[in-house]
């Protein structure tokens, strides 16, 4: 603009446009700033928009473009209204939309046809009566929210109903895999490693300058014709930020194990402190059984069977293996597990009753270990440091001068309750040391327990070092919410403060329209930080996996793939890399 200064008597007011587009004379005001008609021709010819494309942006102070038909849009402060029914935006041409307008578009595309139809015919009908109709409408019933705004919340939360039973997260010897689509359930293939076959190295030793030959310094295949034969397909593989050791499991069920064995980990005995090849792993007496997922911790195993049971070896110093013994301090042989309310694992797809609880995933943080159950249902044992059971408390106590302890779990029990901020329940933003609705005296953030609390069930869920992340299940109602727990350092939980979580709570930055078609439906905890997938095959990244920088407090989409066109189909966190 040529001139700086507001034309006299014109003064600017939130919610409506200040100038008319309507004079064509070359050195009259019509844009915000004072600009005239031929400041915007100059804007025109320079960033190649049509004069309509300009005078909507000028307009729209800087609240955006929102949809109110097909093929056209508004600025935000258009659709609102003009109190003073002196200009109304146009609708912007098509020419105008940039990287963010179309990526925008593509995400709210599923904004549903009805809430878009309802959106279009009320702009509409109340622009024919007035041309400040609109924004009276907003101001004559404050109570009332704008349609905007409305078209822009996510459906109203209420009964859900679920998509069942809850499927393991490999693909089945029969080639079925997940009830729903949206699984990133890998198709069996070869198995490939990179990094040192050495397990005693990791954390201990310096890595050598020149690369020995058990330092695999790109993907390598495993094996391929020897333990793996051509026949053979890996159909499910796990690690975890904290472990060395990983377990594969192929496609007919048998599972393998290889890495650090210090503390029978491997559940093969203690004859050997590192298990360099892939080793079949077996339950004594059940030599025949087959697996259908695990998890590794430091110093643990779990193993889901076939049968719907759960079995683990290993250290059990915090009651991470679940075996209901807190005295042992670790097993060198996989034992079943305790989980409570279960006598039986059940029938495959079946459903789950009094005494029959299914187990169909798992999970292991360095002390911790999570299950999921056929009917969606959450279980966690091991240590209650930093909120890691997800129970609502961490029971510390004093055991003498120096050690803390805290009031683990040796069993598999399960965990009900899941809660969200006061802030984001009312769609606001609260952090730690804010004062106001939704913290504390202390500047603690306020939280409640979901009205739905007790009927949520869970498809996905996975541990880092010393924090949780799960996905909700598909369902009818909504989108699938993600929730967090644990250790709040750097940011991990997605919750925009540094404190830990004692029960699973939602993470609001993953909720809104652009979810709206692009849900959660997996997650991966790192050390430190966190990732969730979408459907669309876009990453979102919070906490920190390098020694410097910055930490991630929300989740923040990974732009440099979602912007040039990738796909995500799988995501991995380890202790300083993601992948």
């Amino acid at each position: 603009p040529s001139n700086n200064k507001m034309p006299r008597g014109r003064k600017r007011s939130a919610g409506t446009t200040t100038t008319s587009v309507s004079n064509t004379t070359s050195g009259h005001y019509i844009a915000p700033g004072g600009g005239t008609t031929s400041d915007m021709a100059h804007l025109s010819h320079t960033l190649n928009l049509s004069p309509d494309a300009i005078a909507a942006i000028m307009n729209c102070g800087g609240q955006g473009v929102v949809g109110v038909g097909a093929g056209s849009r508004t600025s935000r402060r258009s659709a609102g209204g003009d109190a003073g029914g002196e200009g109304a935006a146009a609708a912007v041409d098509p020419a105008m939309m940039n990287v963010w307008g179309d990526f925008m578009s593509e995400e709210m595309s599923a904004t549903p046809a009805a809430a878009a139809s309802t959106v279009a015919s009320t702009v509409a009908s109340a622009s024919a009566a007035s041309p400040a109709a609109v924004g009276k409408a907003a101001v004559d019933s404050p109570s009332e929210k704008p349609a905007a705004a409305a078209a822009a919340e996510p459906a109203s939360d209420g009964p859900r109903s679920y998509v069942l039973p809850i499927q393991p997260r490999m693909r089945l010897s029969n080639g079925k895999k997940s009830n729903n689509d949206d699984f990133d359930v890998p198709t069996p293939g070869l198995l490939a490693q990179t990094g040192t076959l050495d397990a005693s190295v990791p954390g201990r030793s310096a890595i050598s300058k020149d690369p020995l030959t058990h330092e695999l310094i790109c993907p390598t295949l495993l094996f391929p014709t020897s333990i793996f034969g051509k026949s053979t397909k890996i159909a499910f593989i796990t690690t975890s930020p904290t472990a060395c050791h990983s377990i594969a499991i192929t496609s007919t069920g048998a599972a393998y194990g290889w890495g650090r064995n210090e503390t029978g980990q491997l559940g093969l005995g203690l004859s050997s402190a590192v298990v360099p090849l892939p080793t079949l792993l077996q339950v004594s007496g059940e030599e025949n059984l087959t697996f259908v997922g695990a998890g590794v911790g430091k110093y643990h195993t779990v193993l889901v069977g076939s049968n719907g049971l759960v079995y683990a070896s290993g250290g059990n110093l915090c009651g991470q293996l679940g075996i209901n013994n807190a005295g042992a301090k670790g097993i060198d042989k996989f034992r079943k597990c305790v989980v409570m309310g279960q006598i039986s694992g059940g029938e495959e797809g079946g459903e789950e009753d009094v005494g029959c609880v299914r187990i169909v995933q798992a999970s292991c943080g360095e002390n911790i270990s999570a299950l999921i159950s056929s009917a969606g249902h959450l279980y966690t044992a091991g240590s209650a440091e930093f909120g890691m059971l997800g129970n609502g408390e961490t029971g510390e106590h004093i055991i003498s001068a120096g050690k803390m302890g805290y009031d683990n779990c040796a069993k598999f029990v399960r965990r009900s309750v899941f809660c969200q901020s006061e802030s984001d329940a009312i769609g606001g933003v609260a952090t730690k040391m804010m004062t106001g609705k939704g913290v504390d005296s202390a500047g603690n953030v306020k939280c409640v327990s979901l009205e739905d609390s007790a009927t949520i069930c869970l498809a996905n869920v996975s541990c880092g070092k010393n924090h949780t992340v799960a996905v909700e299940a598909p369902s009818s109602v909504g989108t699938p919410r993600v929730f967090t727990w644990g250790s709040g350092d750097y940011g991990r939980l997605g919750h925009g403060i540094q404190a830990d979580e004692y029960t699973p709570r939602l993470v609001g930055g993953l909720r809104g329209p652009i979810f709206a078609t692009n849900h959660p439906v997996s997650a991966v905890a790192g050390s430190n930080c966190s990732l969730i997938k979408t459907k669309n095959g876009h990453a979102y990244y919070v906490g920190k996996h390098k020694q410097g920088g910055e930490s991630t407090m929300r989740p923040t989409l990974v732009d440099a793939l979602a912007n040039n066109g990738h796909v995500v189909a799988s995501i991995g966190a380890g202790s300083q890399t993601v992948f």
